[in-house]
């Protein structure tokens, strides 16, 4: 095993605690003597990931490759996805039709006509960088349709059921 492999976890027993499940593939940016940091990626949240430090026995080397040009890219990049790096993966709290309200009010959900208060219900279990999908349409007394179905800041929102 080297710097740049893709792996894949085969035992989590040690690492749950970090967010991290059987079969999650990472990368390895470091090796030490018995162990690697390996680079894994949020599954929930395209844009999330976090180093974590696994023993090489609990890892198992992928038969695929990065390509060359890709290599290059992250190790020019890796001192930097390092430095921001989290230490573990964590899940996502909301999930698919909840019924969630927007807590703040802020000119990108305003363009829309989405303001602070409005309760929309969430429409995926996956996020891209924090953000997730939000319908907040519906039909008011008059039967007129308003709102939009947008991408919304986790944070911006909580659950309501």
């Amino acid at each position: 095993m080297k710097k740049l492999d893709l792996v894949k976890l085969k035992n989590d027993k040690s690492y749950k605690n970090f967010g991290l499940v059987k079969n999650m593939h990472g990368i390895v940016v470091e090796l030490q003597f018995d162990k690697a940091d390996v680079l894994f990626f949020n599954p929930q949240n395209v844009g999330d990931y976090a180093i974590v430090n696994v023993k090489l026995l609990d890892l198992e080397l992928e038969k695929e490759k990065l390509p060359a040009e890709l290599e290059k890219e992250l190790l020019s990049k890796l001192d930097d996805i390092i430095a921001k790096a989290k230490n573990e993966i964590q899940p996502i709290k909301i999930k698919e039709y909840d019924m969630v309200e927007l807590i703040v009010e802020e000119d990108k959900y305003a363009k829309f006509g989405i303001h602070k208060g409005d309760r929309g219900c969430v429409m995926d279990n996956n996020a891209v960088q924090n953000y997730i999908e939000v319908d907040f349409s519906g039909i008011d007394k008059d039967g007129n349709f308003y709102g939009d179905c947008i991408s919304v800041k986790i944070n911006d929102l909580k659950i309501i059921k």
